[in-house]
């Protein structure tokens, strides 16, 4: 059963004034520290990814990354969660952006009655929940202005395709056990990573965690070549697993493991690409 306490007012009748100033400098801070890592393209590449329905799009570049910074994609105010037909979970702690302070001071000091202007004075900590911490009615999904093709494939297969802001240094994942792919960017070079990824689980399903990195060399090279076809060939794919193979194994054993990434990369592009598609 939902409650009508309001978390947010909450959080107000226990703050003072004093704290949230305390609380403004604490996610400026955060803002600041960013710019001595190398965490702040990568958000602002997330941040790029809005959809307009959401209050968040409207908010500054420096509120997005910190919405980003909590791993959700889409926060909002009490109130406004409720306007959509969500409910902030009980329990559920807000977090906060900076809203402007601003005073009204006169343009020329010596005129009392002259036109006056706003002056920013500083900031004030404005509590919002995150998406994953509220219930309630469905939400409509972002969409990108230029959609990848071969989604018609990974319906084929029972694979949704949705488009979040995932955590930083993510941009794609799949969750087999949901069926979902997920998208934090619409490059289609990461769709067809994820869709590789996706198709070479269908013919082998429990691919153990030492696979793993050879599953993403063939998901790249998936990739790379599907790039190619639809002429946005993207050289930034990393080889690193089998140059370290290359570096520590034999040349039989590294050439035995490119022939086995070639042969699985050959058999997902027949399942993108069926023969009697093909007109083979």
């Amino acid at each position: 059963m939902q409650t009508t306490e309001n978390p947010a007012q909450a959080v107000d009748q226990k703050t003072t004034t004093q704290s949230w100033r305390e609380r403004a400098s604490e996610e400026l801070e955060k803002i600041i520290r960013l710019f001595s890592t190398t965490q702040l393209p990568d958000l602002c590449a997330k941040a790029l990814i809005n959809a307009p329905e959401r209050p968040s799009s409207k908010w500054s570049f420096g509120n997005q990354i910190l919405m980003l910074l909590t791993g959700t994609s889409d926060a909002r105010g009490y109130r406004q969660w409720m306007d959509v037909a969500r409910h902030v979970r009980q329990g559920s702690k807000a977090f906060y952006i900076l809203g402007p302070v601003f005073v009204k001071k006169a343009l020329d000091y010596t005129e009392p009655d002259g036109e006056e202007v706003d002056v920013l004075v500083g900031f004030k900590a404005i509590p919002v929940f995150r998406y994953e911490d509220t219930e309630g009615a469905e939400l409509p999904a972002y969409k990108p202005r230029d959609p990848p093709p071969l989604l018609n494939v990974a319906e084929r297969f029972g694979m949704r395709v949705n488009y979040l802001r995932l955590s930083a240094g993510v941009y794609g994942m799949t969750d087999y056990e949901q069926q979902v792919i997920t998208l934090a960017t619409p490059d289609w070079t990461v769709f067809f990573h994820e869709l590789a990824h996706a198709l070479h689980r269908s013919f082998e399903p429990k691919t153990r965690h030492n696979q793993e990195p050879e599953a993403e060399a063939l998901a790249q090279l998936v990739a790379a070549t599907l790039a190619r076809i639809y002429r946005k060939p993207d050289d930034s794919f990393s080889w690193t697993y089998i140059a370290t193979q290359a570096s520590s194994a034999t040349p039989r054993e590294v050439g035995a493991l490119c022939m086995r990434v070639l042969d699985r990369a050959r058999r997902v592009l027949d399942l993108i690409y069926p023969a009697s598609d093909a007109g083979r």
